[in-house]
């Protein structure tokens, strides 16, 4: 029985979430360079800096200036606590810390493709639903070399994620409830809409997660709910599915 698959990218399938991390510690210690002589507290500026990005979410979405320009403004704020005149080749420091996550080398998770190519071969429509910038999560998927697997025309990619993105593509493509699901790391933004539009989920959280993906999903279950450390395990996930399904029938 053929079910329809949406699969998230960014630390679902490709690893994101370290290069963001990375890009962090880079900006911290750039940041205690230009405020040296103020000897500023670290903490503050990371706590200030995670604020700002959170705040950048909600108001414009996960589009590629976000992060980057984040930077740029927990760096003024500190120079208006501090009484220092922003320095433009600072900011362009800021600024290439940031774009910078945009350019690394994209990787796979283990057994990422293998058990993409294994749900197809099974008969299932897989699906790509990613947050972020069309040009950047477009050339992602080329250079991991998951075109076939999720061609254009199955592949929605949206600045913003939530319920109701994903229930016009359920929608718009028509699919069943009963046989559609969302599988993901992120409990925001993939999981917990998953389960308010109906649909089954499994969810694979990101050991180095993102706080931003945390978020409660204690909602009235009408699907299945899923939580997996891998995601070789969800072919059997879903053979089991389909096996239960019948007996019901």
């Amino acid at each position: 029985m053929k079910q329809y698959l949406l699969f998230d990218l960014d630390d679902t399938l490709i690893h994101c979430n370290r290069f963001f991390n990375e890009a962090r510690s880079e900006f911290l210690a750039a940041m205690g360079d230009f405020f040296q002589a103020w000897n500023p507290d670290m903490k503050m500026i990371e706590e200030t800096q995670h604020t700002v990005d959170l705040s950048g979410i909600e108001n414009h979405g996960l589009g590629k200036n976000r992060f980057p320009e984040s930077l740029v403004s927990t760096y003024r704020l500190f120079c208006d606590k501090f009484g220092k005149e922003p320095n433009r080749q600072e900011e362009e420091t800021l600024l290439a810390i940031g774009y910078g996550v945009y350019t690394k080398p994209v990787e796979l998770y283990p057994h990422a493709h293998e058990t993409l190519r294994s749900l197809c071969e099974a008969g299932h429509e897989l699906f790509l639903y990613t947050g972020g910038d069309q040009e950047i999560q477009t050339a992602k998927v080329l250079n991991a070399g998951l075109q076939e697997i999720f061609p254009a025309h199955r592949r929605f990619i949206s600045e913003h994620k939530n319920r109701d993105v994903l229930a016009r593509i359920i929608a718009m493509n028509e699919l069943d409830r009963e046989h559609t699901w969302m599988i993901g790391n992120s409990a925001r933004n993939d999981i917990r809409p998953a389960l308010e539009e109906g649909i089954h989920a499994i969810h694979l959280p990101d050991s180095g997660g993102w706080s931003f993906d945390h978020a409660d999903l204690n909602v009235p279950l009408k699907s299945r709910f899923h939580t997996l450390d891998t995601i070789l395990h969800v072919p059997g996930v879903i053979h089991k599915h389909i096996e239960e399904f019948g007996k019901d029938e």
